[in-house]
Order: C-alpha cells, then structure tokens, then sequence
C-alpha cells in the first residue's frame, strides 16, 4: 500500500471521515428549517469534509518538495476553516443578537488570519501554531452563561467532550514520532480529530438543529 499512498495510516484514519461528512451534512441540512439552519449546515459540513478529504490527499500524495508544501499548507489552513466551520452552529443558531455576530466575526477572522499566516509563511512554529488552534477552540468559554440558558446538559457534555479530545491529541500532534512498532503518534492525532469531531457532531445533531 505504501507503493500507492505515502502515509497509509494517516490516510486511512482521515479518508474514512470525509466519506461520512457528506451523509452528515444531509442530515442536517433535512432538520433545518430557516436560513441561518441551512447557513449554519452547510458551512459545518463543508469544513468537516474538507479537512478530512484534504488531510487524506496530503497524506496520501508522492513525496515531492512542491506537491507536500503544497498540501501541508492546504491541511494546515483547513483546521482554521474546520474550527471556524464548528462554531458556526452554536453562533448563529444557539445565540442571537449582537452574541451570534461577536462570536461568529471572531472565529472567522482568526481563521482568516490564519490562514493567511499559513499561506504566507508566517506561522511556522509548530507550538505557536498549535497554540492558536487552541486558543480558537476556548473561544467558547467567555460565552458558557449563555451556553448554559440555551443548550441542556447533555449537550454541554458532547460540546465540551469534543474538546478535550481536540485539545488533548494535540499532545500527540506536537510529539511528531512512532510510538510503537504500526502505530506513529500523527495517527494517535487523527484518532483524537475523528473522537472530537464525531462528539460535535452528536452535539449539534441532537441539541442545536432540533426540527
């Protein structure tokens, strides 16, 4: 398999994901009933795909200098959008007011800049880097009052599972070596990334599209 795909395991672990992305947007996408519902599916759903489909494909594509600083690149950006992409929900469907637009300008700007650091090398440092996926990801903290008045226990649990699986895998993320024999610590990361991302989407499923 090595032959075909450069990183099997990683492959693998992030190309089963996005196959389901897709189903899970539809479903969505059947319980929404307004336009900010529809907004809201469709921009969750599209990050999720893409992150997982552009993680596959980098780990996946031959060893060349420009086509893996290519899709590095391209990988690193799709966590920002996935991250932005996750809040999107809880901004415009949980909150309201002046709340939706504060918490959904301040994702999608941070994910922007980022991006742009990305693009233009500017964020090289893998521990800056990771940083600021966290500190996105805690964006949520300053707004858990409202939280709380809108979405039920269980929900806050799955919201706040999802993060602890984001940000602890991050460990494995920065470590950047094989653990065992078959099993590299990247792959233990995507593992994390599918736990996370499957905890929010139960979250969002069950407790913010409710139609």
């Amino acid at each position: 398999m090595n032959k075909y795909i450069r990183e099997p395991g990683n492959f693998i672990t992030h190309f089963l994901p996005a196959l389901l992305a897709l189903p899970g947007m539809y479903l969505l996408l059947e319980k929404s009933s307004t336009t900010y519902e529809n907004i809201a599916a469709l921009v969750y759903g599209g990050g999720i795909f893409l992150l997982f489909s552009v993680s596959a494909t980098y780990h996946s594509v031959p060893k060349t200098p420009y086509g893996i600083r290519f899709w590095q690149k391209f990988d690193h950006c799709c966590i920002y959008l996935m991250i932005a992409g996750s809040f999107t929900p809880t901004a415009l469907i949980i909150f309201d007011g002046w709340m939706r637009w504060l918490l959904f300008g301040l994702v999608w700007l941070i994910a922007i800049l980022g991006c742009l650091l990305k693009i233009f090398n500017r964020l090289k440092n893998k521990a800056v880097s990771t940083g600021l996926y966290i500190a996105m990801g805690c964006l949520i903290i300053p707004f858990i009052a409202k939280m709380v008045e809108n979405v039920p226990a269980m929900g806050l649990f799955w919201l706040f599972l999802g993060g602890v699986f984001y940000i602890g895998g991050t460990y494995y993320y920065t470590k950047d070596k094989p653990l065992y024999k078959y099993l590299h610590s990247h792959e233990l990361w995507h593992l994390f990334v599918n736990f996370g991302a499957l905890s929010h989407f139960l979250y969002n499923y069950v407790y913010v599209f409710k139609a």
